[in-house]
């Protein structure tokens, strides 16, 4: 374990001398001098000045509008400790890490630990979160547990998205944007009066690609986006006190889901089959085996098929407000209605082994009604109630491996292909909670906060262990197992202290604890149903102690926070073989888990033409205990030795906007840089899946005339940094899913 004052003290120092490079050429800077503008967030759901709140948050918000800025990715650019990537397996779904605490599996009966709040409507599944960042006013990427106000599964943290609202006045932006690998955008915003108190915003997010990688056995492009989104919003204010916002979106997205490279090692099924010729398609000798396929790499991939999909996602919310005086009265009302199709080759190799084919349905309908205001000149209270519930079904049939498992019985004579298992299951997700958050000024100085929220939670599920089916012999040739129902049930209380002490005019020192957990669950996705057990919430306390400031007339903001946390009953799921050959994913409250680091964020007017922004972020993660079978062989081993996944120990960013008046127009620059250490990205540490530390560069060109048109070049990943996150099957197959290559392109805005 590294020692943390070490880390402290290395930290404190690199701040600050990245910081007080620049202090000469902003202290010789013209008298009238730009500053910095003040940066409004809703962290604690009020609108507060973001150096004014003791919550360690990052606020993105112009960065969202330059050309080289995708999705809610790349905020891993601009915010310390936080690590996003695409998850695996999974439509537009997020693996987000904040300090060292991650989620993985895609299934919807598993909840991840960071939430992920649009338009204040909690998402209760990681499918959707990878948002584009069109249409998107502002982004609060909240560090640490965040239960009282978000509720239960943000003990990692949050990320408070917030789009643009009606502007009640004409209007209009479009984005008409093409690049390499067949990209081809179409964005619009279009605003219109609906009267002099009301107004309509209508939306469109059209994209495609042909993907980034080629399919050697197919000779098609692999990887291919077609996401199509259009909304429409409707706001107005009833009355001076009373206004309304209701707002539809419609997402229709047939992108395939990634694309997989042979990652299979020898011992692999896959690998054994294509070098006995066991399978009777006739792959390439060795072509199962990573080490042999020479169809697969960085740029392709070799499996016999692609990774097809179809959402089709509905999302309505309803936001209205009541002024009381010195009071506001808050309901915010959200339905998901999400619809899955989808064909998965887990093979990844021209090997036929192991195809899914599947559909899931997700709905949940979501409830807050809270109050805001002040009791006095020195008391301020939030507080509320929230109502949560979601239904998911689940279905899928797996196809070609029980050709090799079933091989020397009857069973085993049918073609390859021919016998398939399925599985069906519900899951129910039913939780309310009351929550409050009051402030108290102690002295004109010194504040404190107490929070605290107690959620009651109860899942449901309902599901057996599925038939096997015969295209030939006709379905239940091995009949399904009788249906089980489990039930279980949770309270929690989440607590929250902080104080808050203003050192000077713009010198600001806080401390906190609070206490944040996940909730347990019933996993659904397993053959062996009757093996599932419910599991139990998992647990984490941070202590954080942090300085905000604004120095030389406000042209330099500095912002540290120091974290500890203790991570108990750490959920973990774990894929394990099982008899006759199976692999299914088991879940457990098995390891306790010691996280501590340092955080420094920076940003600077160093002239009027050009701002600086940096941020740093250090971790220190450490299993405590980790006592557990997590091979499926029934015997408890010590695991502490295992590395977190998603975990870099350090992060690194730098980026600037640079702007220049030439006359007819404007002419800027955004570039940014981030550096991240090593990590682990899959459970059991296995290299192919380690992630080495790397650099990556992303940089647009812009040239604005009249303020009302801009062209902009830009390119991301400029160096071409590939990296893989790997995704074990036991000993069926293996695969690694590779993140996009360099890529460049062009876009035009008009902005009426």
């Amino acid at each position: 374990m590294h020692t943390i004052n070490k880390i402290t003290l290395g930290m404190a120092l690199a701040g600050s001398v990245s910081t007080f490079s620049v202090l000469p050429q902003i202290a010789n800077a013209q008298e009238n001098s730009p500053a910095l503008e003040e940066v409004t967030v809703t962290a604690r759901k009020r609108v507060e000045s973001l150096q004014d709140v003791a919550v360690s948050v990052t606020a993105v918000t112009t960065q969202l509008q330059n050309a080289a800025v995708k999705n809610i990715q790349d905020l891993n650019n601009f915010a310390p400790n936080v690590n996003i990537d695409f998850g695996p397996a999974s439509g537009s779904g997020a693996t987000i890490s904040i300090r060292g605490i991650s989620h993985q599996d895609p299934d919807k009966s598993m909840e991840a630990p960071v939430g992920v709040i649009l338009d204040g409507v909690f998402m209760g599944t990681t499918a959707g979160q990878m948002m584009d960042s069109f249409d998107l006013e502002r982004i609060e990427v909240l560090r640490g547990p965040q239960g009282t106000l978000f509720g239960k599964n943000t003990t990692g943290g949050a990320l408070n998205v917030i789009r643009s609202k009606p502007t009640k006045d004409f209007g209009a932006k479009v984005h008409i944007g093409a690049g390499d690998f067949g990209l081809l955008e179409t964005k619009a915003i279009v605003n219109t009066p609906l009267s002099e108190a009301g107004g309509l915003k209508l939306s469109l997010n059209r994209s495609q690609t042909d993907g980034y990688w080629k399919n050697t056995t197919t000779g098609k492009d692999a990887g291919a986006v077609d996401y199509q989104q259009l909304g429409a919003a409707v706001a107005f204010d009833i009355s001076e006190s009373f206004d309304i916002q209701l707002s539809y979106d419609r997402i229709n997205d047939d992108s395939e889901r990634g694309a997989f490279a042979n990652f299979n090692a020898d011992d692999s099924l896959a690998c054994i089959a294509s070098l006995a010729g066991l399978d009777p398609s006739g792959p390439a000798f060795g072509s199962g085996c990573m080490s042999l396929d020479e169809g697969s790499d960085e740029d392709h991939v070799s499996t016999n098929g692609n990774n097809e999909a179809s959402t089709q996602d509905d999302l309505l919310n309803l936001t209205m407000n009541w002024s009381l005086g010195d009071w506001v009265l808050t309901s915010v009302t959200g339905y998901q209605d999400r619809e899955e199709e989808y064909s998965h080759e887990f093979d990844s190799s021209q090997v036929r082994l192991l195809t899914v084919t599947g559909g899931h349905e997700y709905s949940q309908l979501s409830q807050e009604l809270r109050i805001n205001g002040q009791f006095n000149e020195r008391t301020n209270l939030t507080a509320g109630i929230y109502y949560f519930e979601s239904d998911v079904r689940q279905h899928q049939d797996s196809f070609d491996m029980w050709y090799y498992i079933f091989a020397g019985t009857p069973l085993g004579a049918l073609p390859l292909g021919d016998i398939s298992a399925n599985l069906d299951s519900t899951v129910t997700n039913e939780a309310s909670a009351v929550f409050a958050s009051l402030d108290y000024q102690l002295t004109d100085d010194l504040s404190l906060n107490l929070g605290g929220r107690y959620t009651w939670e109860e899942k449901t599920f309902a599901g057996g262990s599925g038939a096997w089916d015969s295209q030939i012999l006709g379905p239940s040739i091995i009949p399904a197992g009788p249906i089980r129902n489990i039930k279980d049930d949770w309270q929690e209380f989440s607590p929250r202290i902080a104080l808050q002490y203003n050192a000077a005019e713009d010198v600001m020192l806080f401390a906190s604890y609070a206490d944040g957990f996940k909730s347990g669950g019933i996993f659904a996705r397993t053959q062996d149903v009757n093996a599932i057990t419910s599991f139990d919430p998992e647990y984490v306390d941070t202590y954080e102690a942090g300085v905000k400031s604004e120095v030389l007339d406000r042209r330099v903001r500095l912002n540290a926070t120091a974290f500890l946390t203790d991570y108990t009953d750490k959920q973990e799921e774990i894929l394990v073989p099982e008899a006759g050959g199976q692999v299914n994913t088991i879940v457990r409250n098995a390891g306790d888990v010691e996280i501590s680091g340092l955080e420094i964020e920076m940003q600077a007017v160093i002239t009027s033409n050009l701002n600086l922004y940096m941020m740093a972020g250090l971790l220190d993660t450490e299993y405590k205990e980790f006592f557990a079978d997590i091979t499926g062989d029934g015997v408890s081993t010590d695991n502490t030795y295992l590395q977190l996944r998603n975990t870099p120990d350090k992060t690194l960013g730098a980026g600037f906007d640079y702007y220049r008046d030439v006359g007819f127009g404007e002419f800027s620059v955004n570039y940014n840089y981030r550096w991240s250490d090593e990590y682990e990205s899959e459970f059991f540490n296995d290299p192919r899946g380690h992630v080495d530390s790397m650099g990556m560069h992303n940089v647009s060109m812009n040239l604005a005339v009249d303020d009302k048109y801009k062209i902009s070049l830009w390119g991301r990943n400029l160096t071409n940094e590939r990296y893989a996150r790997l995704v074990r099957i036991g000993p069926l197959s293996q695969m690694g899913q590779y993140n996009a290559p360099r890529t460049y392109g062009v876009q035009f805005t008009a902005d009426f």
